[in-house]
């Protein structure tokens, strides 16, 4: 809903003072509630509500629900097939994430195949899926894009059958999802892999990605990994992995000057095409207007949040600091917030906020027109920091910096 009437102070919408009986309505009937300045344009407030679908229960029976996965594992020498998922296995793909993690699995989109043929049909999500000789979805990998004309999209939902390990079936699907997303002339794309093992750091390195960032308590508690790690854990780590896939334009990125060296060797590592201007040689730009804007997604089931600067402005400081008190008391572990490395007034905010208790997480490439400089927080929780594996030196070299900058 957009208007331009009397601006809106959004932090007066305080979920513990009193509200009008608007703001009640919209508590009440909203998941989500986002205000947006626009400036000469007004005013926006989203309203989202999420339609219920029908989850994985609905699409097995009983029998099947308390069936065991037979030991010992597959033979090795049984035939397998790697294509691109159709709309129809969405259901199969969904008995496969149960047979392999119950419902634990972080993210919940999986278990609803009405959702994922949506994401499917819309050019949102490109999977490919490994089937056993009967059809039987036994492996899955996707990338996910925020929009169909995204040149960069999200790796993740890889997920393989526990009696079918040992197969390469890992590698098999990232080397088919790399190849078509390089023939689709994305720029790239960006994974989380998990620290509890290192068996998808390296798959993802084996094709040609790189490190670019480390993501303290990115995996939840309840995710458990079936003949890997079972029982009551703490949140994991996850490493940031990029894979260059096309030749991007150059850019010009402004690092904050305490975070330059670091990111330098990112870029060096990728082999990205980068200008690193010194943000402190740029003089205050005057044009950066009073409101800001920010993008704000909530993973309510993985207990994580994603904020995206899409605009600067002078109320950058106390906008995040209202949205970071709003998701610390609707208790959401970790939170994530993206500033554009293109635009030189990183430099500036990033130290600001650091000041609210973010620090450094990684750089995502070619995220918003470029590439983002990721922080995060963590919420008052628990992060297993013992038990990380890293394979390989970078990957370790970035950990030690991530730990580091926590403080």
């Amino acid at each position: 809903v957009e208007d331009q009437g009397l601006p809106f102070d959004f932090r007066k919408f305080d979920v513990e003072k009193e509200s009008g009986l608007g703001v009640i309505l919209m508590k009440a009937f909203a998941d989500e509630i986002h205000f947006l300045h626009l400036g000469r344009r007004g005013k926006r407030v989203e309203l989202v509500k999420n339609i219920p679908y029908k989850d994985v229960e609905a699409y097995i029976s009983g029998e099947e629900k308390d069936r065991t996965l037979p030991l010992p594992p597959v033979p090795e020498d049984i035939p397998l097939t790697v294509r691109l998922m159709k709309p129809d296995d969405s259901a199969d793909l969904a008995r496969c994430v149960y047979r392999c993690y119950g419902y634990t699995y972080a993210n919940g989109d999986v278990y609803f195949p009405d959702k994922v043929r949506e994401f499917l049909e819309s050019g949102l999500l490109i999977s490919h899926v490994a089937l056993a000789p009967d059809d039987e979805v036994i492996g899955h990998f996707a990338i996910r894009k925020e929009h169909p004309e995204a040149r960069i999209g999200e790796r993740g939902q890889a997920v393989v059958d526990p009696r079918y390990r040992g197969h390469g079936l890992l590698n098999k699907l990232i080397s088919a999802s790399v190849e078509h997303a390089k023939n689709m002339g994305m720029y790239g794309t960006y994974g989380e892999a998990v620290t509890v093992h290192t068996y998808s750091q390296k798959a993802a390195l084996s094709v040609g990605a790189r490190e670019t960032g480390v993501l303290l308590g990115f995996t939840p508690s309840t995710m458990l990994f079936k003949k890997i790690q079972e029982g009551h854990q703490q949140r994991q780590a996850a490493v940031i992995l990029y894979t260059r896939l096309n030749e991007e334009p150059w850019r010009d990125a402004y690092p904050p000057v305490h975070h330059q060296a670091i990111i330098r060797r990112i870029y060096e590592r990728n082999n990205l095409r980068r200008n690193v201007m010194n943000a402190l040689d740029v003089k205050e730009s005057a044009d950066i207007p009073m409101s800001s804007q920010l993008d704000v997604r909530v993973q309510t089931e993985a207990s994580r949040a994603f904020m995206l600067v899409a605009q600067y402005g002078a109320d950058l400081e106390d906008l995040v600091k209202f949205r970071l008190r709003e998701l610390c008391l609707r208790k959401i572990d970790c939170i994530y917030i993206d500033l554009p490395l293109s635009h030189p007034a990183t430099a500036k905010f990033c130290a600001s906020l650091e000041m609210l208790g973010f620090f450094f997480a990684g750089v995502i490439p070619e995220m918003s027109e470029g590439d983002v400089l990721r922080l995060q927080y963590l919420n008052n929780v628990d992060v297993d920091l013992e038990n990380v594996q890293i394979a390989s030196d970078f990957g370790k070299e970035l950990f030690d910096y991530v730990t580091k900058a926590r403080g």
